[in-house]
C-alpha cells in the first residue's frame, strides 16, 4: 500500500453526476412530448453519414491559370463584340465584310490584343488593335507606323471597342 493514496471503494450504486454537480437531473427524453419541428443544428450533429470532407487549399496549377485566362479573354471578346460600332467598322472596310464571330482577344503581360478576320473581296486579312495597362488605366497603343491611312479608322474602331470592354471590367490592377 502506498502512503497518501487510497483507491476509491467500489460502490454498486449509480452516482447521479448532475446531483453531484448541483444541477437538476434532466428529464428522460421518452417522457417528453414529441415535437415535430426541424432542428438544423440537431440534424447536422446527428447526421454523421453525410459528413463532407473538404480538400485542402491548393495553389492553382498552370493549366487552371490558363483556363481562367482563356475564360477572361473569351468574356472580353464577347463584350468587345457588343461594344464594337458596326456602322463605323463597315464604313472603314469600304465594301469588305468583318466576321465578328472571329473576334478574339489575347493577353500578353500588360497588353490585350483584339483581332478579327475581314474578307476584302475574297482575300482575308486579320487587322488587330492593342491596348495596354498604364498608370492604372487602359491606353490604346498608336497604330503601327507602316499602317496605311485607309486602315487607321479600322484600327481606331477596334481600339475603342477593346478599351471600352476593358474599362467596363475594371482598372488594370483589378483584372
Amino acid at each position: 500500500m502506498m502512503d497518501g493514496f487510497e483507491l476509491p471503494e467500489d460502490d454498486d450504486e449509480d452516482v447521479d453526476i448532475y446531483a453531484a454537480l448541483g444541477l437538476n437531473t434532466p428529464v428522460d427524453s421518452d417522457a417528453l412530448p414529441v415535437v415535430d419541428a426541424y432542428d438544423p443544428l440537431a440534424a447536422f450533429m446527428e447526421d454523421e453519414d453525410d459528413v463532407q470532407e473538404f480538400e485542402p487549399f491548393t495553389v492553382p496549377t498552370e493549366a487552371a491559370a490558363a483556363v481562367s485566362l482563356q475564360t477572361v479573354e473569351e468574356l472580353l471578346a464577347t463584350l468587345a463584340r457588343e461594344l464594337l460600332d458596326e456602322e463605323r467598322l463597315m464604313a472603314c472596310l469600304d465594301g469588305g465584310h468583318a466576321d465578328l464571330g472571329s473576334l478574339t482577344i489575347q493577353r500578353d503581360r500588360d497588353a490585350y490584343h483584339l483581332s478579327l478576320i475581314v474578307d476584302m473581296g475574297g482575300e482575308q486579312i486579320k487587322p488587330f488593335a492593342t491596348v495596354v495597362a498604364a498608370n492604372d488605366d487602359w491606353k490604346p497603343m498608336t497604330a503601327p507606323k507602316g499602317l496605311h491611312a485607309r486602315w487607321k479608322p479600322l484600327y481606331d474602331s477596334l481600339c475603342q471597342a477593346l478599351t471600352n470592354a476593358l474599362a467596363q471590367q475594371g482598372r488594370p490592377s483589378s483584372l
